[in-house]
């Protein structure tokens, strides 16, 4: 492209833009919010406070983790556990065996009886509750923690030996939970995009975390303070009916503790991809459903963004109506912003790879923004798939 070339490209776009009445520039405005917003979180992503080893630890740590039918992933996770750098007389670590029919209850049992610090627990000798699934385990876990701070995590992930020492280097006294990164092992199609989908949604935790602003932590990354735990009544007592950890989250809110979200390496955990390619779209309702649920101000927020999210999808379709130029600026915009989210992810969480999933991105945004929405016209119901077993919620 030669200099006049761009001379003339840059002429259509102020002509084009000069002559625009003010519906045309709502319809461009309305996208341009997409790369504004991903720019705004991927800079607050990088405002989230630094960590560093405790050097000195002295605060008891409990690391809960609640598994069902998890026989293969739970012998990794739990030796990532073992291997946590954290003087084992300050650690407790609890595993529970929500109902399982395959070996996670051996598996369980048998770590516990090797290590001292490890205790096996088993939801069916807990009395009965109203909870389900996760939500179920972490409860009778709970009742037997004795650290200051629970450390929870899901059977499927893999910590960093680092993972308690590096989190607890950002909090002080009026710290009531903390949060932190997630990143799926890219393995094949289904595990790109995955990992692209936790990319993608984590950036409005992280991102306002780093503005001050925490929206909201995830389930398989993240601690909470126990007697602000026990202050609320537990889970037992929460009113919800999917999101534990929004639950969780609502305690710490309620208590006007802080909430901390730190971006690091050695406060990531990895995790494996789900089953199947159904689970995966099944876990994407679940999130937006226990999302809707948990109050009128995450269900506004929530319902806009897709919708908002949808026609951000849809906009490449027909936004060169009213003028080419200004659609090629729009879509780099949108495009550059993308990358950054990425790039800065990979910086500030160690990744070795991760820009050159773009592609996946967004396909993952595609899926999401019309998949969600559109299915929740129809029914508000979900199907949470394990392996070997599933739970519906009306």
């Amino acid at each position: 492209m030669s200099l006049s070339d761009i001379f003339y490209f840059w002429e259509q776009v102020l002509i084009d833009t000069s002559e625009a009445g003010w519906v045309v520039w709502v319809f461009w405005g309305v996208f341009l919010v997409s790369p504004i917003l991903l720019s705004f979180l991927t800079f607050g992503f990088l405002l989230n406070k630094k960590t560093k080893k405790v050097k000195s630890p002295s605060l008891k740590i409990t690391v809960l983790v609640s598994a069902r039918n998890e026989e293969q992933d739970f012998p990794s996770c739990i030796k990532s556990l073992i291997d946590l750098d954290y003087p084992k007389e300050l650690l407790q670590i609890i595993l529970v065996n929500d109902r399982s029919e395959d070996s996670t209850k051996d598996i369980i049992n048998r770590f516990a009886s090797e290590n001292d610090h490890v205790l096996a627990l088993h939801t069916e000798d807990m009395p009965d509750t109203h909870l389900e699934a996760k939500a179920r385990g972490i409860a009778w876990g709970m009742k037997h923690a004795s650290g200051d701070w629970v450390f929870i995590t899901d059977a499927d992930g893999e910590v960093n030996s680092n993972w308690l020492s590096h989190s607890l280097s950002v909090i002080d006294e009026n710290t009531g939970m903390i949060g932190g990164a997630i990143v799926v092992e890219p393995k094949g199609f289904q595990g790109k995009l995955e990992r692209m989908t936790w990319a993608f949604v984590q950036m409005f935790n992280l991102g306002m975390s780093g503005w001050g602003v925490p929206f909201a932590c995830v389930g398989p990354n993240m601690a909470i303070r126990r007697d602000i735990y026990e202050n609320a009544g537990g889970l037992e007592n929460a009113e919800f009916c999917i999101a534990e950890d929004l639950a969780l989250l609502k305690m710490v809110e309620n208590a006007t503790a802080k909430i901390i979200t730190p971006a690091s390496s050695e406060t990531t955990i990895s995790i494996k991809q789900v089953p199947s390619f159904k689970h995966y779209l099944s876990q994407l309702r679940r999130w937006f459903r226990g999302g809707v649920d948990n109050g009128l101000d995450y269900k506004f927020i929530l319902y806009s963004s897709f919708w908002f999210g949808f026609y951000v999808f849809t906009f490449p379709f027909y936004g060169w109506i009213f003028s080419f130029n200004v659609y090629v600026i729009l879509l780099l915009l949108q495009i550059i912003s993308d990358i950054l989210l990425l790039s800065t992810q990979k910086y500030k969480l160690g990744l070795r790879s991760h820009v050159k999933y773009f592609l996946y991105l967004k396909l993952a945004q595609i899926i999401a923004f019309t998949y969600i929405p559109l299915s929740f016209l129809f029914t508000r119901k979900i199907h949470w798939m394990g392996d070997g077993y599933s739970v519906d919620y009306e």
